[in-house]
Order: structure tokens, then sequence, then C-alpha cells
């Protein structure tokens, strides 16, 4: 049986458009995919293809996607049916994941070749805000009163100039046309962006733009180049109308010369022209080869034909002028499509009328079983933000109908956030005529008011405590950061049962981060008398305003993102990929804009110009838009207005039946099943499983829920010494010739990254004895370092419902068989059998992958403590067996079940000196009795 034989037999539905798009593997090739079109399921299978029939290797292929999300459920269905056609190959080996993690990955592979250092970390939307705020005066230049000479307030100034910085790392702009502009802001910006970049590389920073601008550098050095693309045969990527023009430099260098790239998109569903993307990359993608070959799919498996035949007239209901690919998007033949009302409106007197009415709906269809659960019911608006979603989530409060919209910004609305806010403004002073001025005064006089009937009094004599301690403090520092009070709070009723209740305690751990990123953006540490004040009024007044003005998205569970028994309310970029039974659709009234100054003041700078007229981009954006909207509807679709929908909207909405005056009779005895949605498997890290086995509740806190620790755990010194014999392993492998002087200039480097990242130094001392351990290591392991094979390599190994990931330190090859040795900087812990025994299940469970991975035995294990001055005292060998292997494997499966049942009691108390000690819950514990810890500090506390 031939590959697509096999791939037709565990997937019969396949069409006669996706084998074409499967089977055509060589040269460039352009898949369209319209909505619902199965294009997901198509390149599952296409990578299958490429596997089976042994046109490449499962490490020879890239697969990017636009989320991580999307590229989890690549991984996960590939995993699926690989295991269905028995396909043995390794798949982890599959380059898949956003094209943001890919360029990550390379990166730190050739980091030597960059500006980064080891250790550098990822600017995400909120911390690139805060970075030029802490850089603010070296970067924002001031002319004429205002910041660039365009705007007056410095919050006003950093929000505006991010998506300019931005725009021209994506654009890869020639910085010296913007200086030589004779426009005075232009002027400004480059002058603005210089300063930017230089601050990123000497704070050991990037931003995601420069993530993507680094990795393209790199492409441009032969010797990289060469050896990143000795490795890729085959580029598939997912979402191109999303991709921007870096991003499509990249592919195209990538796939150069071989060509073999697929594309898969839909200009019709292009929507992040906001984040940089631009639909011009799939309109001319077959511009760029001789021989591009276009395949279509277009049969909707997803939506009622009444449905489909509506949003094809919407889409094709303007001229396009050549910014399309001509298509019609069809119902899938072999359904039959029952006879009801599949597409009317809801118009209402006002909005209040308008949302009562929505309810009504939502209830009539749950009450008559129409639907199975209120998660099979979206509210698609443009924004979810309080003017937009309000009226829709009072209505639905006042019938007691859930609902879930953790992105309508209402962080700060939670009753925990607003205690815990009430707290530092009572602890910190921030209180009485100093909020005369302040913009939240209400919000914080609200948050007070709620103490006394939520405190006790255990809790009101802590804080009286800390009052008088800030307030007695003249000279010096109290040993405390932001962040201790934080975890001292959690001690107490009611934070500490607030911990109990998974929501309330995602919200606890996003306020950890928040007062993480205040504490590393403003450059403040232990509370001191000097500081004290600039904390009251930082921390409120700039850090927590601008947070409290711009809003804070609630959290959201990767691994379930529409939780069961609460109707959906999310914007229409978030329902992107996205289906439900019923959908409803609204902010139809709303006049829609698209932010047109970045492009018209930067793309004439650009190396392609202007694409589209900025009537244009308007008018084929709100098409986009609401054509993504009204596609995600699989049975049902619901227009809902409390005025007269915008005129572009009368396509679709001239001649629908409005609600309740509909066919109720055809429409109630329907059943609307949803389809089982994605669930990606859970990946468990060796070490993170340590920490469970170390302690349950730490696990929780830090994995689970990702609570912020107050100060670094990660002790440098450790760090230091891993990392300094890191970079000789690396030098060796890339044959560089070296010396003891190098590895001493790489030890200071790496101190000085370290530093940077936020771990606290060690004393001069403990650095000679790093230094020490490194050159020991070198001088005495000269046979180690000629049998090197790969340094820090990344393993995982794929269960039937969890992936196990880990790092080897150091593999090396003799006489065609593996060795592993992994590097620990205490002394040998021979009188630790527990802790030896951790580590050997770890180094069996390495040997088990490496085997699979190569199919070659990996004959001996090793650990090298490096604490130890003479090699035959540091070099531990230790001999493993199957049953090792298997026992290892039993332990590791056990550890996971009970993860996985949410088992965090802890049965056996850790070691409070070793584990405890350091641990920011040691307040919680002590006061809810998982441990019996007394120490002053507890008693102060």
């Amino acid at each position: 049986m031939n590959a697509i034989d096999k791939i037709k037999e565990i997937i019969p539905s396949l069409n006669d458009d996706q084998i074409e798009a499967i089977t055509t593997t060589d040269g460039p090739l352009l898949i369209i995919a319209g909505p619902g079109t199965g294009k997901t399921l198509t390149l599952v299978a296409r990578t299958l293809y490429l596997l089976i029939s042994e046109k490449a290797q499962p490490d020879e292929i890239i697969l990017t996607t636009f989320t991580e999300k999307a590229a989890y459920e690549l991984r996960d269905r590939i995993s699926q049916l690989a295991r269905k056609i028995n396909y043995q190959g390794q798949l982890h080996l599959i380059k898949m994941g956003t094209i943001h993690s890919l360029c990550n990955e390379y990166i730190m592979k050739f980091l030597s070749y960059t500006p980064l250092k080891r250790g550098y970390s990822v600017l995400e939307e909120l911390t690139q805000i805060f970075f030029i705020y802490e850089n603010f005066d070296e970067v924002m230049i001031k002319r004429d009163g205002k910041f660039l000479g365009k705007w007056a307030k410095k919050w006003r100034a950093i929000k505006e100039v991010v998506p300019y910085l931005n725009k021209i790392t994506e654009e890869m702009i020639d910085i010296s046309k913007l200086e030589d502009s004779n426009d005075e802001f232009l002027m400004a910006l480059a002058g603005c962006y210089k300063a930017y970049c230089q601050k990123l590389f000497e704070t050991n920073r990037v931003d995601f733009a420069h993530l993507l601008k680094i990795f393209y550098e790199l492409l441009c050095n032969e010797k990289v180049y060469r050896k990143i693309k000795s490795k890729i045969r085959y580029i598939m990527v997912d979402e191109y109308q999303d991709t921007n023009y870096i991003q499509e430099q990249i592919l195209l260098k990538l796939a150069s010369p071989e060509n073999n790239i697929c594309v898969v998109g839909d200009e019709d569903q292009s929507l992040y022209r906001f984040r940089g993307a631009t639909v011009r990359n799939i309109l001319e993608f077959p511009k760029h080869f001789k021989n591009c070959k276009q395949i279509k799919l277009t049969i909707n498996y997803r939506s009622h034909k009444k449905i489909i035949e509506k949003y094809n007239k919407f889409i094709t209901s303007i001229d396009w002028n050549g910014f399309r690919y001509p298509k019609e998007i069809k119902p899938d033949p072999s359904a039959e499509f029952p006879e009801y009302p599949a597409v009317f409106c809801i118009w209402g007197r006002d909005e209040k009328d308008e949302a009562k009415r929505v309810v009504q709906l939502i209830k009539f269809l749950k009450n008559k079983k129409i639907i199975e659960d209120w998660s099979d019911v979206s509210i698609l608006l443009k924004s979810v933000k309080s003017e937009h979603s309000s009226h829709y989530i009072n209505a639905l409060k006042d019938d007691n109908i859930p609902y879930f919209s953790p992105r309508a910004k209402k962080y700060f609305e939670n009753t925990e956030v607003k205690l815990l806010i009430a707290c530092y403004s009572i602890i910190f002073g921030f209180y009485g005529d100093i909020l005369k001025e302040y913009p939240h005064r209400e919000y914080i006089e609200e948050s007070i008011k709620l103490l006394p009937k939520n405190i006790n009094q255990a809790l009101k004599d802590y804080l009286r405590r800390k009052v008088r301690q800030i307030e007695n403090l003249k000279t010096g520092s109290l040993d405390l950061t932001i962040l201790d009070y934080f975890y001292q709070l959690l001690a107490y009723q009611p934070f500490s049962a607030f911990l109990k209740d998974k929501n309330k305690a995602y919200n606890l751990s996003i306020f950890s981060k928040l007062l993480s990123v205040f504490m590393d953006y403003y450059d403040i540490s232990l509370v001191t008398a000097k500081n004290k004040e600039f904390i009251k009024n930082y921390l409120f007044g700039s850090f927590l305003n601008f947070l409290m003005q711009t809003g804070i998205d609630e959290y959201e569970d990767p691994y379930n993102p529409i939780p069961k028994g609460f109707v959906q309310i999310m914007t229409i970029h978030q329902a992107k990929g996205l289906e439900f039974p019923v959908v409803l659709v609204g902010s139809l009234h709303k006049k829609f804009a698209v932010q047109k100054q970045v492009d018209r003041d930067l793309l004439p700078f650009s190396k392609r110009g202007t694409f589209e007229t900025e009537e244009q981009m308007t008018k084929f954006d709100r098409l986009r838009h609401y054509y993504v909207a009204f596609s995600r509807a699989q049975k049902l679709l619901v227009l809902t207005t409390p005025e007269k929908p915008q005129d572009w909207f009368s396509t679709i909405w001239e001649g629908l039946d409005q609600y309740p005056y509909v066919e109720k009779e055809t429409l109630q005895v329907q059943k609307f099943q949803s389809k089982p949605q994605f669930v990606p498997k859970k990946s468990y890290s060796l070490s993170n499983i340590n920490v469970y086995e170390t302690c349950p509740q730490q696990y929780l806190f830090y994995k689970e829920y990702e609570f912020q620790p107050s100060r670094s755990a990660q002790v440098l010194f450790g760090s230091l010494v891993h990392h300094t014999i890191e970079d000789i392993h690396r030098a060796v492998l890339d044959r560089k010739s070296f010396t003891t002087q190098d590895i001493e200039n790489w030890f200071e480097q790496n101190y000085k990254a370290l530093l940077l990242s936020g771990l606290r130094p060690i004393s001069k001392t403990q650095k000679e004895v790093a230094l020490k351990q490194v050159i020991n290591y070198f001088n005495q392991n000269q046979d180690i370092l000629e049998r090197i094979s790969e340094t820090e390599v990344e393993v995982s190994v794929e269960k039937e419902d969890y992936i196990i990931t880990g790092k080897i330190d150091l593999l090396m090859s003799k006489d065609g068989k593996f060795e592993i040795l992994d590097f620990k900087t205490q002394p040998k812990q021979e009188k630790n059998p527990e802790l030896i025994d951790k580590y050997f299940k770890q180094l069996c469970l390495y040997a088990y992958i490496l085997k699979e991975r190569y199919n070659k035995p990996v004959e001996k294990i090793y650990i090298y403590w490096t604490s130890e001055e003479k090699r035959k005292d540091a070099l531990m060998e230790m001999k493993y067996s199957e049953k090792d292997i298997e026992a290892a494997w039993n332990y590791f499966d056990e550890v996971v079940k009970k993860i996985k049942s949410e088992n965090f009691r802890v049965n056996i108390p850790p070691d409070t000196e070793k584990v405890c000690k350091e641990c920011d819950f040691r307040f919680y514990c002590s006061q809810n009795g998982i441990i019996k810890f007394k120490t002053k500090e507890l008693e102060e506390v």
C-alpha cells in the first residue's frame, strides 16, 4: 500500500483538493483554505505523507503556525494519526511551533553569533512598555516640550511609540533613511530606535520583533546558514495571511534554493494588521517563484448551508480589485441540512433591550434542549471592553446565566484583587488626602471599604504592625521586598481561602507577576528609608495607574480555553480558529477604524513601499473581520444590534427575520451538538517533577499557578559553573581553539549576564571557587572533550496522555555507542541515597529516550560533581539495566498521575531548613498547619 492509500485508509473523508494538497510536495505550493475546509487536517496528513513516503525525516521538516495552541494541536494530531498507521519515527524532532519560537530555538543554538548573551529575556507586550519606561530618558528625545516632538504625556508617548519601533524592525527599514528624511518626527524616531536597540542588548533583552531580526541576521551568516539549512528539506507555514515582511524573508531564505515551501492561509481571514501583519505576503506569494502551484480548499465541513450562503454574499459585496483570490465556499455535499431559521437577527430599542432579547434567545435554546451546554453559545464582539460588552454581561447576570470573558479587562474588579490593593494602600499609606488628584481615587476608597467585612483581627493586627514598621523606618532598610508583603498576606484569611479556589488563585498569581515587573522595571529590591516614598508614589501613581487605565486580562487556561457551563463572550480575534454551535455577532452599529498612522509614516521607507490605499485598508479589513466572525457558526448565526447596523452589513442584514418572530417550531426540534474541543497534551519537565517530589504544594503554587518568587530561588553559583562549562563544550563542537584566558572571559560574561537576569551576586570567594571548578574540569577531562557529540540536548518522550521533557547536559560518543554525563555543582552526595536515586532515575530515562531516538545504545551514564577537586572523586559512573529503565518509567508515571489528579497534599513535610526556609509560601504553610516551622521571622508575621 502506497503512502496516500495508507492516509486515505485512516482519513476516508479526504476530498480531491485535500488529497492534491497532501501529495503535492516538491516546489512552492500555495493552499488557499477557506473557513471550515479542514486545513489543519490537510497539514497533518501532508506531514505524515512526507514521512511515510520517506521524502523527509522528522528533523528535516519545519511546520510553523500563528499560535502556540495551534502548534500543540498539530503536534498531537500528527501523533494520533501516526500511531494509527504504525509510524515509528521520532515525531518530536519535527521543528514545530510559532515562527517566534522557531527563531528563539535557533538563536539559543547559535547564541555566540548574536548580540545576545545566555539567559536573555524576551519582552512581551507589557514588559516592552515598562522596559521603555525604565530607560525613558535615554530613549525618548524631548523637543518643543513634547516627546519626539509629538506626545506631551509620558505614558501616552510610550504606548504610541511601541508600534513604530516594532514596525521599523519588522519592515527592515534602513534607519539612515529616516535620519535623512527631513521630517523632524522621523529623525527623532530614528534616534529613539537606535537608543532603544542599544539598551536592549546592553541589558540582554530582546523584543518579539528583534527575535525575528536576529534570526534573519543569523541566516545571513554563511557558516550558520549552511548548518541550519543542511537539516531542512520541507517547510510548511499555517496562517500565512498573518505574517509580516521579515517573517516572509526568513521563510523564503530557509526554503531557498529548493523552494519546497507550502504556505496555507486565507486572505479573507487576515486580521492582524495592527500587529504588523500584511495580507500582501499571501497575495504576492506566487510572484516569488516561476512555478508556484495553487490549490483552493473550498468545501466547508463546519456550517449550515444557509450560513455559508450568507457570508459568501457578504465577502463578495465589494470590488476587491485584485486584492482577493476569487473563490466560493461550498457546503459539504455529503451532509444533510435540516430546514430551520439558521440565520436571523435581533434588533433592540436600545442596548439594554437588545441584551435582554439576546438572553431570552439563549434561555430558549437551553430550555428547549437545542443546545447541551451554555458554552455552546458564543457572543462575538469587536472588543469586549466594558463599553462593548457590559450590557450583555449585566443581562446574563440578572438571569443567573454564567458567562466567561477573560479579556474584558476586568481583572481589577475581582474581590481578591481589590482586597490586595487595599492592603498595599494601607501598608504604604496611599489613602486619604493623597488620593485627591488620583484618577482611580474611587476604586482605592471602595477597595479599602471592603476590608472591615472581609478580614479578621489577625490580619488587622498584621497591617498595623507593617504600617508601624514602615513609619519607624528612618535609616537603612527592612529585609523585605514588595513581594514579601504579598506572600505574608497570603497566610491570612481571606487570602489563604482564596488560594483554595482555582480562579482566585490564578488571579493572585497574576498580581505576583505584576509586582515582580514593578520591582524589575522600577529597580526596587528591598524596602528602604530612602525608597519608601518612591514606592508609595510610583506603585500607585504610575504603575497601577497605568495598568488600571489599560486594563489587564484575567487568567485563561490553555488546557481548557472554552470552559463548560459558561456562555462565551469574546473578541473576533479571540474566536479565530474556533467554532461554536451558536454564534451571536454584535458591534454591528459601531464604526470600524483601522490604525493607519504608523503605516502612513513608515511604509514609504520600507523595502516594498505601500500596498493598499488607506480607503482600501478600512474597506477590506472590516469585511475580513466580520467574515471571520460569521464563519465561526456551525448551526445558528444571529446578528444582534441596538441600532441600525452600518451600511456595509446590508448584504447580510437585509431580509433577515427578527427574533422572536422566527419559525420557532422548526428551530426547537433541532439538537445542536458541539464538537469536542481540542485539549493539548500537557508537558512535564523532569525538573518540575523533582519540585513535586520535594513538595507538592511548591509544585502547585510555582508550577501550576505560576506564582512569581519574591527573591530568585535559583542560585547564581550553579548556573555560572554550568554555563561556562557549556561554553567550553560549544567551543569544542565548533572546533574553536581557546585558552584558559578565554574560559575566564566567558566566565565573566556569564556572571554579568546572570546578574542582569536578576540573580543575586555571590561573594568574591564563591566566585573564585566557581571559576576553579570550571578550570579543574577543563584541565582534567581532555578525553571527555574529545568524545563530545552534543551539549544541552533537549529530549522528550510522549505517553498516551502527557509528554515528559528534559535536558541532557552532555552527550558523548565512543565506538558507535553513547555516554551521558550530567553535571552537579555540589560535593559528591554519597551519604544521600535518596538524592542519588532521583538523579539515577532521570539518567535512566535519558538513556531510554536516546536509544529510541538514535537507535544506538547508551553504554554508560555518569554524574560529574564539579565541587570535587580530583577527577577520580568527581566522575561517578552509574550502572543501569533495562529493569532500571522500567522502574524509572513506572516511578515518573506514578508522579505524573498524582499531578494530573491534582493530588497536592503534603503527606510527609519536607526538610524545613533546606526546603521551606527560602520558600515564599512558608508563612501560608505554617499558618495552615502544613509544616511546623517556627522562627523569629514567622512570629513577627
